[in-house]
């Protein structure tokens, strides 16, 4: 590839990383790996989600589905209303939507007929 275009996109991303919902971003994912009580939310969310996928396979004819479907929905529940989970989520919403955009725009500065990763599924709406 161009390395014009290479630099290009490292100043793309630099400009990104020197916005303050970024640097907030990184704050807030520090205190959330350091942060007892959303590292246990986390795992625990993660184990029962685990189990969850488990059950699944079984789907309706697992005698645990309900209980496990309810652990679920309150522990993820419990995980994302945590006030520092919610605002890194929002905030990680706003990078990703720019990044979208920007991928959006390069592609339709080249052609009308270039789709772009979220015209063709790669990324998830949100």
């Amino acid at each position: 590839m161009d390395t014009k275009l290479i630099n290009l996109a490292y100043e793309v991303s630099d400009e990104i990383k020197a916005k303050k919902d970024y640097k907030r971003l990184l704050e807030l994912k520090h205190y959330i790996d350091n942060d007892e009580e959303i590292v246990n939310l986390i795992e625990k969310f993660n184990k029962v989600k685990i189990k969850y996928d488990e059950v699944q396979k079984y789907g309706k004819y697992h005698p645990d589905l309900k209980k496990v479907q309810l652990s679920l929905v309150e522990v993820k529940e419990e995980l994302y209303t945590n006030k520092i989970v919610v605002e890194y989520k929002k905030i990680e919403k706003v990078i990703q939507d720019e990044l979208d955009e920007v991928s959006k725009r390069i592609a339709k500065a080249v052609s009308d007929n270039i789709k772009h990763p979220n015209e063709i599924g790669l990324i998830p709406k949100h």
